[in-house]
């Protein structure tokens, strides 16, 4: 019997220094933008195997990119920049159900409706080492409403 679990595991352990297929994203969106607007959320899904952070996030249409938090301060709801954001080992992590979204600043162009904004996102291990993680969003109308309607523009 302990044999046969100790062979467990070592397999385990090997595949915990494996990085392939550690983190998947689904749902990436944003919204298209309208004339002369320079900036857009992206939302997703992303589930990392092993506790993680998200830690940056590059777009190619885009300048700058932040990860951002939404946070109420009485009645009013703010805007913060934050450094990283937890992903627990295992566990979806619906940005826009946990108060966070992407932000893509100075955008080079406008994202028009039907085409595909590219990011790259970085996740940093438990064990420091950091891997690039590639994620398409898919551009949706300007009419698409978000999960929460706290981001309508009138």
């Amino acid at each position: 019997m302990k044999k046969i679990l100790s062979a467990g595991l070592l397999t385990m352990a090997a595949v915990t220094t494996a990085y392939a297929d550690e983190v998947k994203v689904k749902d990436a969106w944003t919204r298209a933008t309208a004339p002369g607007q320079d900036s857009a959320m992206v939302q997703l899904v992303i589930t990392s195997k092993k506790a993680a952070k998200l830690v940056g996030i590059a777009c190619k249409d885009a300048n700058t990119s932040e990860l951002h938090s939404m946070v109420m301060e009485g009645e009013m709801m703010k805007m913060r920049q934050v450094d990283s954001i937890d992903l627990p080992a295992g566990k979806a992590v619906d940005l826009g159900e946990a108060g966070y979204h992407l932000m893509l600043m100075g955008l080079k162009k406008p994202l028009a409706e039907g085409k595909k904004t590219n990011c790259e996102m970085i996740v940093r291990g438990a064990d420091g080492k950091e891997q690039k993680v590639q994620v398409i969003a898919k551009v949706k109308p300007l009419t698409e409403s978000a999960a929460h309607g706290h981001m309508h523009h009138h």
